[in-house]
Formats: structure tokens, C-alpha cells, sequence
């Protein structure tokens, strides 16, 4: 078991666990935590024994989203470059999860809010506990969807409804994640976590190398689109910080 800055690996055969938790603070994601999940993934994606990821937040909360007290991660002054790092550190996070061999798993339990949201969407399945929910709150707050997270959330959902639950600030609870597609299974309270692993022990029994291949060949299809939208929303992100938010 490895554990650096709030982030906790578990390695058990072919199936790894990774638990985030600040202890507090409505796990919101600080530069520190988002450096720590992308060092997890990137550990991971070397590792040939790994077959599944099982990703979680705490027993009561995935994640509220990006820490906006966090300066380092909204750098306003400096050189153009560790700015440009700076507010970059999320989306190289979520491309790191979304990029990993193995099949991942998120199991959500609470509330999953904006960066927390995006990084659930970047796992191949989602596990909700009856409570947990998804939520984008970004439009209203005067930015754009970053990190990569409109072309995730529109692959999934559609164009029309992807705008819906953006401009609406629409929280999506576990049974219209169902109907939706942005979950594939619904849980107790309390047993998201569980439940991941025992999907992912189903999982792992597959032959290892045809579960890596179909997952590669499926993504190679949707990545061309990932990797165009997930550039535009970066850029549109930064430059509405850049002209202090969306607001009038």
C-alpha cells in the first residue's frame, strides 16, 4: 500500500484501489491531491499486473470540485508559463485517468461536483450510492467546463442535453445517471466501494491483454474528439479567468 498526499493505493492481485481524502474540506480537489492522483495514474499505467482500478473519494463525499482557495491552481500573476502549468494541473490529472490501460471503476458515494464530477466521468464505469449525484456548476460560476469535461460529458449525454445540465446547473442523481448513461450501477448508501471491487473482481478474470486491447481500440475511436474538445475548453476556460470571469 502507497499513500502520498491524501491519495491511498491498494494493490490486491490485478485490481488496485485508490482512495482521496484531505480529511475534510469536502475532499475538494487541491493542487497538491490533483498531483498526487495524477502520479497514481501514471504509476499505474506501468504496472502490466493491474487489470483494474477501483477510484474513491471518502465514505461520504467523492469530491466538491476544484479547492478555489488554492492560489497554485489560479495563478493570476507571474511568468506566462507557471501560470499556463498552473491551471493546467487539472486537465493533466483527468488525461492521466482517462488515458490508464486498465479498466477503471469510480464508486461515488455524495456528492461528485465539477472537477470531482469530471474526473468520475473519466473512469469507464461509475458505481453511484443512492445519495451520490453529479453536478457542474462551472457556467453559473462564470467559467467554462475544463479539464476535458465537455467532450466527456457530451459523448455521453448528447449536445442538447449536455448544454441543459451546464447552463441549469442540473445535479444528476443516481437514477437519471442510470437513464442517462453516466452510470452503470446503483448501490445502497454506503456501498459504492464494495460494489466497485466486486465488479472489479468479475472484471479481472478476463484475460488481461484482450481487456487492454478492446479498451484501446474503443478509445482510439472517441479520442479524436476528446482531444479536440478537451483543448477548446481549455482554452475558454483560460481565457475567461484571464478576463476575470463570465460575468457582465
Amino acid at each position: 500500500m502507497a499513500v502520498m498526499s491524501g491519495v491511498e493505493v491498494d494493490v490486491q492481485g490485478a485490481i488496485a484501489t485508490v482512495r482521496f481524502d484531505r480529511g475534510g474540506k469536502a475532499n475538494a480537489l487541491s493542487h497538491e491531491m490533483i498531483g498526487a492522483l495524477e502520479a497514481a495514474a501514471y504509476r499505474l499505467s506501468l504496472d502490466p499486473d493491474i487489470s483494474v482500478v477501483v477510484l474513491a473519494g471518502t465514505s461520504k463525499i467523492f469530491a466538491a470540485g476544484v479547492d478555489l482557495k488554492d492560489e497554485r491552481l489560479w495563478t493570476p500573476r507571474g511568468p506566462a508559463v507557471a501560470r499556463h502549468l498552473s491551471m493546467n494541473a487539472g486537465a493533466r490529472m483527468t488525461t492521466a485517468w482517462r488515458r490508464l490501460p486498465q479498466i477503471v471503476i469510480a464508486a461515488l458515494e455524495g456528492p461528485a461536483i465539477g472537477g470531482g464530477a469530471i474526473l468520475a466521468l473519466c473512469a469507464d464505469f461509475r458505481v453511484m450510492a443512492e445519495d451520490a449525484y453529479l453536478r457542474f456548476p462551472e457556467v453559473r460560476l462564470g467559467m467554462t467546463l475544463g479539464w476535458g469535461g465537455l467532450p466527456l460529458l457530451t459523448e455521453r449525454v448528447g449536445a442538447g442535453r449536455a448544454k441543459r445540465i451546464l447552463c441549469c446547473d442540473e445535479a444528476i442523481g443516481a437514477d437519471e445517471a442510470l437513464t442517462l448513461g453516466l452510470a452503470d450501477r446503483k448501490v445502497a448508501q454506503g456501498a459504492a466501494l464494495d460494489e466497485g471491487r466486486k465488479w472489479a473482481t468479475e472484471i479481472a478474470e478476463i484475460p488481461p491483454m484482450s481487456l487492454r486491447m478492446t479498451k484501446s481500440a474503443i478509445d482510439a475511436h472517441a479520442r479524436r474528439n476528446w482531444a479536440e474538445g478537451a483543448e477548446s475548453d481549455q482554452f475558454f476556460l483560460a481565457k475567461l479567468l484571464a478576463e476575470g470571469g463570465g460575468g457582465a
